[in-house]
């Protein structure tokens, strides 16, 4: 199996729309949730990086909705890279019921890493360390 970094969070009515299924930007929200956690967890001295002016620019993203999640439902993120770069990485996100891993819906984005003057710069060794970690071929 792939390795992937995963995220749970569990649906409640803040992160619904008037019909009790999961609004739609709130994928986005998540995918933006597991990068931040996955930095936390896994990349050594990311706060360093970002106080030195580091920036995770998003150069797109999307997400494929296949079907909805309601209200308390587990959601299990499983997020991995494609891609890598020197300078920028496409995360994948894949989003499962937890109870019993229905596929609900995909999507990605493409980070650029950037320095304090908004320019375009090297992936730092640790943030490459641990996307490599996740990385799919």
């Amino acid at each position: 199996m792939n390795p992937t970094f995963d995220y749970r969070t569990v649906v409640t009515l803040g992160k619904t729309n008037a019909t009790t299924n999961v609004y739609f930007v709130e994928y986005f929200a998540i995918q933006g949730v597991v990068r931040e956690m996955w930095v936390k967890e896994c990349v050594p001295n990311a706060l360093n990086h970002f106080a030195n002016g580091l920036i995770l620019s998003t150069k797109n993203a999307h997400c494929d909705f296949k079907k909805p999640f309601f209200m308390f439902d587990t959601i299990l993120c499983k997020m991995h890279i494609e891609d890598l770069q020197r300078v920028s990485a496409k995360l994948v996100f894949d989003f499962y019921k937890e109870e019993d891993m229905q596929f609900h819906a995909s999507g990605s984005q493409i980070i650029v890493f950037k320095d304090g003057n908004r320019k375009t710069c090297r992936m730092p060794e640790e943030f490459k360390i641990a996307a490599q970690a996740i990385a799919w071929a």
